[in-house]
């Protein structure tokens, strides 16, 4: 059993929309504060996309900044209960909550619009910089954010659990001597490190998450975020000890290496599809339609889903690997190197996928806003 024995001195929390804080964090804050512990708390996005449980506050989910600004206001308040004193929103970047929704398999995933400036669509070691400017300014001893799961797998909260190990890694190589420990929120059934809280610092957990009334319902004994699941005040918090690993440096490139093996099963299906209509003279048309249009619409499908454009630049070097390698082969060389269509496949297939590449990003969303305000 977890031994409530955390006795850091500076502690910087990270958390990715205010109410996290005094939900995940209230009695290891209040705990530290009582010791006469540091505290500093990043938050990196003003929850803008929150929905309200009070009914007279719904209108906010229609106003964003209305909404930011509400909930800003809470975490303001959420602090002065728990007399913490340094905290602070990320960088001048203002990033935005990006909300969430759950996916095919029942698990949360970020929505399929995503503002350029939410959370989980701007790069991990951009959002790392901001983190690691106020790690050089308060030399944390321990640093407490969520799992790499983030919890209960909001992308807001893996993204802010990545931001800050990347941060972490580059914060402790700088450092001379003891290095900053770094702990994570330990969900329901994880093995903990640390328990911290309990009867003592409930009433001051109680008062903070009163203080997020738009977000938390508030009993006599417990709290809830969501219908039918509710949790004690006196509940310990409790962390567990974990390694800042490498992986969210080379997160973005290994989601980008998918691109070569579709780019080499592209080139390859589209020149199977093209060869065997192409021996009916009548279908060789139809055959380079075909492919083609496989390859345009996967690859501005990819242009418009995800916000690199490693993953198409991949594609293209699949795709032109895959027409190279099948010129060399006695059954497709014939058809690519001396069919009209052929030729026609090879030059606009490339041409289609560099063209995905450069095409600025493609915001759905902002296209049918714009073309209803159009026919109004």
């Amino acid at each position: 059993m977890a031994k409530q024995s955390f006795a850091a001195n500076r502690i910087l929390l990270v958390h990715a929309h205010p109410d996290d804080e005094s939900l995940q964090s209230a009695h290891i804050m209040a705990d530290a504060i009582a010791r006469g512990a540091e505290v500093f708390l990043l938050t990196l996005t003003r929850g803008e996309r929150g929905k309200a449980k009070l009914e007279e506050l719904k209108s906010l989910e229609a106003n964003k900044a209305a909404m930011g600004a509400f909930r800003s206001g809470e975490l303001k308040n959420a602090m002065a209960t728990l007399g913490v004193t340094n905290f602070r929103f990320a960088g001048t970047r203002s990033y935005l909550d990006s909300g969430m929704r759950i996916g095919n398999f029942g698990q949360p995933t970020t929505p399929l619009n995503l503002d350029l400036l939410s959370l989980s669509a701007v790069s991990t070691a951009v959002i790392s910089d901001d983190i690691y400017e106020v790690m050089k300014e308060f030399k944390p001893d321990a640093v407490i954010t969520y799992n790499s799961q983030g919890g209960y797998g909001h992308p807001d909260h893996k993204k802010a659990h990545d931001s800050t190990a990347m941060a972490l890694r580059r914060y402790r190589k700088k450092v001379k001597g003891k290095k900053p420990m770094f702990y994570v929120i330990a969900e329901p059934g994880e093995r903990s490190t640390f328990a911290i809280g309990g009867s003592d610092t409930a009433e001051l957990k109680k008062a903070a998450l009163q203080a997020h009334a738009s977000q938390v319902t508030i009993h006599r004994d417990t709290y809830s975020v969501a219908d039918g699941i509710a949790f004690r005040f006196d509940h310990p918090e409790k962390i567990r000890a974990a390694s800042p690993n490498v992986l969210p440096w080379f997160k973005p490139a290994i989601r980008a290496l998918f691109g070569l093996p579709l780019g080499l099963l592209l080139g390859y299906a589209g020149a199977y599809v093209h060869g065997i209509l192409g021996n009916n003279p009548q279908h060789s048309q139809l055959g380079l339609y075909l492919a083609l249009g496989a390859t345009a619409s996967i690859t501005f499908y990819l242009r418009s889903w995800r916000n690199s454009r490693g993953a198409l630049y991949l594609v293209n070097l699949g795709l032109s690997i895959a027409i190279w390698w099948l010129s060399r082969n006695e059954t497709f060389g014939a058809f690519i190197d001396n069919d009209k269509y052929g030729n026609r496949y090879v030059m606009f297939s490339l041409l289609i996928c560099a063209v995905a590449a450069i095409f600025p990003k493609i915001e759905l969303a902002k296209w049918r806003a714009r073309s209803r305000r159009t026919h109004l």
